[in-house]
């Protein structure tokens, strides 16, 4: 009996734990009853580029939470919260330098405004109408390059729209960014007179106007790889493990694939690592792609991560750097995702197969031939494995 009394026992005070964990908790402030707040006061104003920053001085209040300003934007009541902590507040997002009214509240524990304070502020002009008055947009290789100045790295997006053959504008691209100065391309266009158009919107969807002008794309080609070959020089890395140079430029890019091609190999021996070759032809060059070496080495080991691109008509035959090469340009590998080595996204892996791309300065010289030089590798190697290259621009005589 003594057992069973124990049982039921332990039944009935499970049964009421059960029972008190399906009550419910009521939400609400925290503190009850607690008199309405003070407001704050001696509010100063700074206005800023598309944003506005108000600090003030705080009630003694011990129940004090938080200080409230609201604003009304474009129709949409904007707010922004600072804890008893502070002192300053930021509203931003205003798409003008027109007047506008902020109230301010101190908000208790139990959730009570204060009576507003108002204060009347005049921010300055935001980043996405300074930077529309930056833009410059003009004529490139196969297509139109857009450059600006963004001083306050506001979060913004550039677009560009072309006009169609019945009259409709077309997005053709955004580019996103925060630098404080920006460039970037469209490509694949015909050498015909087209109007181009570019805007900026801010992260608050406030866009500019659009600029528009009738430029004409530079012609451009796939430079022929079967006229690219091998020019040794003395400093030059020599090939290793039979992996040679003419690798580069044979059409057989099957890194991507259980087929492991082979590219240019080099043999340990320290970093910076360089090689020289022909294109064949004197060209202005636009853009460059390489190609990593795909499978279970993508985006480590010895594939390139940092490098230069030099570039000569007439090379000096001991190999020195002398006066000879002018730097075309600076890469950096950059992975997609940004996953660690051994983990990649579909898109790493689809850019693998599709090569990085480079752009040439617009007053980088015309030239015949390419000395590469490899500074860093993914996996931090001595020396570096590339699986092809590709060229493009316009030949000249």
């Amino acid at each position: 009996m003594k057992i069973l009394r124990k049982y039921s026992i332990l039944l009935l005070t499970a049964f009421i734990a059960l029972a008190s964990c399906n009550e419910e908790v009521p939400i609400g402030p925290l503190t009850k009853d607690a008199p309405v707040p003070l407001p704050v006061s001696n509010v100063v104003v700074e206005n800023l580029p598309g944003k506005v920053k108000l600090t003030y001085d705080l009630p003694n209040d011990k129940n004090l939470l938080y200080v409230v300003a609201e604003c009304l934007i474009e129709g949409e009541l904007r707010e922004a919260k600072s804890s008893f902590y502070e002192n300053s507040l930021m509203i931003e997002g205003f798409a003008d330098t027109s007047e506008y009214e902020v109230k301010l509240y101190s908000v208790n524990r139990s959730e009570q405004k204060s009576e507003e304070v108002s204060v009347t502020v005049h921010p300055l002009e935001p980043p996405y109408q300074t930077i529309f008055s930056t833009l410059n947009m003009y004529e490139d290789f196969g297509g139109v390059t857009v450059n600006f100045e963004n001083l306050s790295e506001a979060d913004i997006a550039v677009s560009i729209i072309v006009k169609d053959s019945l009259g409709f504008w077309n997005l053709v691209d955004t580019y996103y960014t925060k630098s404080k100065d920006g460039a970037f391309s469209v490509r694949g266009f015909d050498p015909v007179a087209m109007e181009f158009g570019v805007y900026v919107k801010d992260r608050w969807n406030h866009v500019t106007d659009t600029l528009i002008q009738e430029l004409t794309p530079i012609f451009e080609k796939h430079l022929e790889r079967s006229k690219f070959y091998e020019y040794y020089l003395p400093t030059d890395q020599t090939a290793a493990w039979g992996w040679y140079m003419y690798n580069l430029w044979d059409g057989v890019l099957l890194h991507n694939t259980n087929i492991d091609h082979p590219g240019f190999h080099t043999a340990p021996g320290g970093l910076p690592q360089w090689f020289t070759f022909s294109m064949g032809v004197k060209a202005k060059l636009s853009r460059f792609r390489y190609y990593q070496r795909g499978q279970y080495m993508a985006w480590q080991d010895r594939n390139i991560k940092k490098f230069e691109l030099w570039g000569s008509n007439d090379p000096n035959p001991d190999g020195s750097w002398d006066d000879s090469w002018t730097l075309l340009l600076e890469g950096e590998s950059v992975k997609p995702s940004g996953l660690p080595p051994g983990q990649n996204s579909q898109e790493d892996m689809d850019l693998i197969s599709e090569g990085e791309e480079f752009y040439f300065p617009s007053d980088a010289p015309a030239v015949t031939f390419i000395r590469m030089k490899v500074l860093e590798t993914w996996g931090g190697g001595d020396h570096f494995y590339i699986m092809g290259v590709d060229f493009w621009g316009a030949e000249v005589e």
